[in-house]
């Protein structure tokens, strides 16, 4: 499967919330403000050559990616920076470039993966995005159906605030990169939000470790043959295997890694 691409668990109820809080935040922008200690650990953490952090942090605000709200602050997204504001006060905590924390997926992590999967779907330029009910289409839905039962269900999961922003997984199922009893097939996703800063590249190299340490050789995928992503596969070590169709007639190559 391909991709670099309350909480649904990672956006659904998420995105309501900051949805709600994200109005709040922005018709309530000029009540933004900071301490000194702040200002100064905000340019510090950022390298930022000004004097008025408050105002840098507004036009953040305004220019921003996403705002998620989560507990007693929001998270402002953009730029490769996250701002910390107080949902209450509205005072801006501290701000730092994005670095997201990977880790080994838990069973508490599972219930992300019907949101991640439907990231992972490539969609060529141009075209509409399906509905989210296609994960269910049984060829998709395979990739999680019953995660962590069989032997190969392994994952990692990248997490920003405590917010997990992507995750990769491997299988061992009848899909679209199989190609034998042994060998687990790739996952990988990341929120749009999230993308560009090198999160998919931290969370392989843990994948590959974790297979590594379970005993695993090598692992396959596969991904159409316009996804930019082919591209990065590549640089982490795939090599090209083969060439089929799926379900829905695109050209897929076939890619495999020796761990």
């Amino acid at each position: 499967m391909e991709g670099e691409k309350t909480d649904i668990k990672v956006e659904g109820d998420v995105s309501v919330v900051a949805g709600i809080r994200m109005n709040d935040l922005t018709q309530n922008i000029d009540k933004l403000h900071t301490t000194q200690m702040g200002a100064d650990r905000i340019k510090r953490n950022l390298n930022l050559q000004i004097d008025d952090v408050v105002s840098w942090c507004k036009e953040a605000v305004k220019q921003a990616d996403v705002i998620i709200g989560r507990g007693k602050n929001w998270y402002v997204y953009g730029g490769g920076v996250v701002i910390t504001i107080n949902v209450h006060s509205y005072t801006v905590i501290t701000a730092h470039k994005i670095n997201a924390k990977v880790r080994v997926m838990i069973e508490s992590d599972y219930e992300c993966l019907p949101e991640f999967l439907y990231q992972a779907i490539f969609i060529p330029e141009g075209e509409e995005l399906p509905p989210r009910s296609v994960i269910n289409d049984p060829e998709i839905f395979v990739y999680i159906k019953n995660f962590g039962t069989q032997a190969g269900d392994l994952g990692v999961v990248a997490e920003q605030n405590g917010q997990i922003i992507g995750a990769a997984w491997t299988r061992i199922i009848p899909a679209y990169g199989r190609i034998d009893n042994d060998t687990p097939e790739l996952a990988i996703s990341i929120l749009p939000e999230f993308r560009s800063y090198s999160i998919g590249t931290k969370l392989m190299k843990k994948l590959f470790k974790v297979l590594q340490e379970n005993g695993y050789k090598k692992i396959s995928l596969s991904v159409q043959k316009d996804n930019p992503a082919v591209r990065f596969y590549q640089r982490l070590g795939y090599k090209m295997s083969g060439e089929r169709l799926d379900h829905a007639g695109h050209e897929d190559y076939l890619m495999i890694k020796e761990l």
